[in-house]
């Protein structure tokens, strides 16, 4: 009985070392020091730059624009208030691609103080517009005052030559994201 004791002592050992081992192993996740510093995207030329307004006539309201790019490798979206102080409006931005993405921001609720920017990518386009970008963006009012009609100001811009195109308002209630 002993010797099996002595002999069970090494593989016991063995097994509460594994783990151990395997907790410090490196594998795919580098240290904190090897980890790359957050840097900003770097500064690109803004060849379109195009202001739209969203009035909405009540909260169930969304406008939406849809807009297509050539050349381009972005598309920003941002968004003030117009008219009263202390409406918050939201913008989503939807990109149609190889690798769809979606961005969404709001206006802070000062008249005229545009938010921070959305930003949707080209991937590499789709099959009816290889290589640009195709994208759809949706106003809507969130809260504050609830005056009616209400107005903000949304600014599109991107490093490559875009059409826009607003489409008729709906009515529907906005499920933001």
């Amino acid at each position: 009985m002993n010797n099996r004791v002595v002999r069970a002592v090494p593989v016991l050992l063995a097994l509460a070392v594994l783990p151990a081992a395997a907790q410090t192993a490196k594998g795919n996740v580098p240290s904190i020091d090897a980890r790359p510093s957050p840097r900003p995207a770097a500064a690109v030329e803004v060849k379109y730059e195009e202001k739209a307004a969203c009035n909405l006539f009540g909260p169930q309201e969304v406008q939406g624009y849809h807009l297509v790019c050539a050349g381009a490798t972005y598309l920003d979206f941002s968004i003030a208030d117009c008219c009263i102080p202390g409406d918050h409006w939201q913008l989503k931005g939807k990109a149609w691609d190889v690798n769809p993405n979606t961005a969404v921001t709001t206006a802070p609720g000062g008249q005229d103080v545009l938010g921070v920017v959305g930003r949707v990518y080209n991937y590499g386009g789709t099959a009816n517009n290889p290589g640009g970008l195709d994208v759809y963006v949706e106003c809507s009012y969130l809260n504050g005052v609830n005056v009616f009609p209400a107005g903000s100001t949304v600014l599109f811009t991107s490093d490559g030559g875009c059409t826009l195109n607003a489409d008729p308002i709906v009515p529907r209630i906005d499920r933001a994201p």
